[in-house]
């Protein structure tokens, strides 16, 4: 059963439970450890094989007394104790990671997380999104995309992949077990989320180029429906308009007078808008004017927009990510959205100028 399915939200790890050590696996098998589309490469360079395939079963969050975080594989950054997937490929004297998990933290830091603070990240095509190409955390060659709502990020970790290599290898990926992604597609993000699922506060991190990276507090979140957001919520919520977008999922943080919805493309459904609205003096509400955050960005500018100045960005124009903050009223607005083939910079202004209340 999908470990999504039966998490206990008051379920913490004691010092005399056990943090497993990730398992071998194939793909296929690990999607039923996932909370995420697990996909598998479907081309490898003439001289490559997979050697290892290993999945990170889901815990509840928690640290047990002496474990030693690295071994076990989990992340110091928090107590969560999340699932993701790693498939190690190698050939002659060389070795490239491609990590897969759901990021849901926050807006993925201008769709280019893990590469982030490369001074100019370079776009591609990736089997109809938008890849990318950088230099990772650890200071290896990486790039990252998002598919089907999963992350996924190859690391060169010893000798030498070209980008052509990097660019083919992430476009080649698909669903390793179809029938179980397509249940897991249908899944509202904020079900499938580790964090409101177990009620937890995930690592605070960057959202975009302007900086905004608030800690969510999910351990105190209400998920919702688009119908409850009407005239229930804790602030005016926004929408886009038409079919382009559809409803994902949404929470409200009653505490602190916010609210978070997810929208989906509705053709490809990777393509994203992540909407918060606050009040100005919640503690989640972004600082305006912004600062810009410590990664470049092509734009970073003030528009005269919806009657008010809204505070837009982009890593690039073309390609995104596309970012938004502005205040009506009473009300702090952000939206932003994920790198797309079917936005653009200007699109992404309308867009901002269209949505209407819920």
């Amino acid at each position: 059963m999908n470990a999504w399915r039966v998490a206990d939200p008051s379920a913490r790890l004691g010092d005399d439970d056990e943090l497993r050590p990730p398992v071998e696996t194939t793909p296929e098998d690990a999607q039923s450890m996932a909370n995420f589309v697990v996909f598998d490469p479907t081309w490898l360079p003439e001289d490559c094989r997979v050697e290892t395939v290993t999945a990170r079963p889901e815990r509840p969050p928690g640290r047990p007394d002496g474990v030693d975080t690295e071994e076990v594989g989990q992340t110091p950054w928090s107590e969560g104790n999340p699932s993701s997937v790693r498939v190690v490929v190698t050939g002659d004297g060389r070795r490239v990671r491609l990590k897969q998990f759901c990021y849901d933290w926050a807006p993925p830091a201008a769709s280019i997380a893990p590469l982030w603070r490369t001074r100019r990240p370079e776009p591609f095509d990736c089997a109809g999104t938008v890849g990318w190409l950088g230099t990772d955390y650890k200071d290896n060659r990486g790039a990252c995309v998002q598919r089907d709502r999963t992350q996924l990020e190859l690391s060169v970790e010893d000798g030498v992949f070209d980008d052509g290599e990097l660019r083919r290898l992430l476009s080649g990926l698909l669903p390793a077990a179809p029938a179980t992604a397509a249940v897991v597609r249908g899944v509202p993000f904020h079900q499938l989320s580790y964090w409101v699922r177990y009620q937890c506060r995930p690592p605070s991190v960057p959202h975009g180029v302007w900086n905004h990276s608030p800690e969510r507090p999910y351990d105190g979140s209400d998920p919702r429906s688009l119908v409850s957001l009407v005239g229930d919520d804790p602030v005016e919520t926004l929408q886009p308009p038409g079919e382009r977008y559809v409803f994902d999922s949404a929470v409200a943080f009653p505490e602190h007078d916010a609210v978070e919805a997810v929208f989906r493309h509705r053709e490809n459904g990777t393509d994203h808008l992540w909407l918060t609205a606050t009040s100005a003096d919640s503690p989640l509400a972004p600082t305006l004017p912004p600062e810009p955050a410590d990664q470049s960005a092509e734009t970073r500018t003030a528009v005269g927009r919806r009657g008010t100045t809204v505070h837009v960005g982009a890593l690039d124009e073309d390609n995104g990510a596309w970012e938004a903050l502005w205040t009506e009223g009473d009300v702090r607005y952000g939206v932003w959205a994920g790198a797309s083939q079917s936005l653009d910079g200007a699109a992404f202004r309308s867009l901002v100028d269209s949505l209407e209340a819920v």
